[in-house]
């Protein structure tokens, strides 16, 4: 799962990663705020993107996730 927060500039910067997950089917989405994503993956620093890998300690949270963010709808 691909995470990228919204509030990235410029765009540049990783612009080409939605289009990498498309051909990959991978899922992926956008959350607002580089800071915040930045504290949830546990960094003192603003994150562009992170990218979440199925692990056996926590594969039924992972799963809970993929579900969710295969739901969403992809960006327009």
């Amino acid at each position: 799962i691909t995470v990228l927060a919204g509030d990235t500039l410029p765009i540049d910067v990783y612009c080409h990663i939605p289009i990498m997950c498309e051909d990959r089917s991978l899922p992926y989405a956008y959350v607002p705020s580089k800071t915040d994503l930045g504290i949830a993956a546990g960094s003192k620093r603003p994150t562009c993107v992170i990218m979440i890998k199925p692990h056996e300690e926590y594969q039924e949270t992972y799963d809970e996730c993929l579900e969710e963010v295969s739901a969403l709808p992809l960006p327009l």
